[in-house]
């Protein structure tokens, strides 16, 4: 006697179909009218915006709080705004100038464009204490003494040891302390900033540089806390007045 479950569909068990998902009708006619008006390439786009990168919203949304105001994040409702505090009455806080004087780019306010120039490379090298050995000249690493080659001269036998440019304070910090500020009105008020040339200017100060072995003594847990790998715009571009 044959198992249950292995007798064949009769007339009065049909085999039951498959389910297969079936696109919404709607959405379909939508996206064929979009189509048919605005062509493919528009409904490409139109995709893309939906499909928005998190990195481009955040960007946005930096962009966005910089303003020195409380009153730079509220909501359009003015039901909400009151519900959140804030006074329908009083205007919002202008957006910050992305641009400063004359055009001049604006420091974001992370290492990331005021990286070391050819020249402040050559100059740090060339006052740091070396030594020629193995066919190379070695640089003594300011922290652990050892003498190390730059990572362009290092042998597979080097693994991860070899000298690069480090600041001895950190860059963030260094640059809005020592980097001198332009100031300028907009719309009735006054605008402080740093100009991006200023805060290179102050990343290549040779008496904050030195030179460092990137394993162990620039590495590890000193990397991961390095306030450079924050964004700090308040303190780039700011109302002052």
């Amino acid at each position: 006697m044959r198992a249950h479950d292995e007798r064949p569909p009769t007339s009065e068990e049909p085999s039951r179909p498959r389910r297969t998902a079936q696109p919404d009708p709607s959405a379909v006619v939508a996206l064929a009218a979009l189509q048919r008006t605005a062509g493919n390439a528009a409904v490409v786009r139109l995709l893309g915006v939906q499909r928005m990168p998190d990195a481009v919203r955040g960007h946005r949304a930096r962009r966005k709080a910089v303003a020195d105001s409380p009153y730079s994040r509220r909501p359009q409702s003015a039901r909400q705004q009151e519900q959140q505090g804030f006074d329908p009455a009083v205007p919002r806080a202008a957006q910050l100038p992305a641009q400063g004087p004359g055009g001049a780019a604006i420091w974001r306010g992370t290492r990331s464009d005021i990286g070391f120039t050819k020249e402040t490379t050559n100059a740090v090298f060339a006052n740091t204490p070396s030594q020629n050995a193995n066919g190379r000249t070695e640089y003594q690493c300011a922290k652990c003494n050892a003498f190390i080659p730059r990572k362009r001269d290092r042998t597979p036998a080097d693994g991860d040891r070899f000298v690069a440019i480090d600041h001895i304070s950190g860059i963030i910090a260094y640059v809005q302390t020592n980097a001198t500020e332009v100031t300028w009105a907009v719309g009735g008020r006054t605008v402080a900033a740093i100009t991006r040339d200023e805060a290179k200017r102050c990343a290549n100060d040779p008496a904050n540089l030195r030179v460092l072995c990137a394993q162990p003594c620039n590495g590890g847990t000193r990397a991961a806390q390095s306030a450079s790998r924050r964004y700090d715009t308040d303190r780039a571009v700011r109302w002052v007045g």
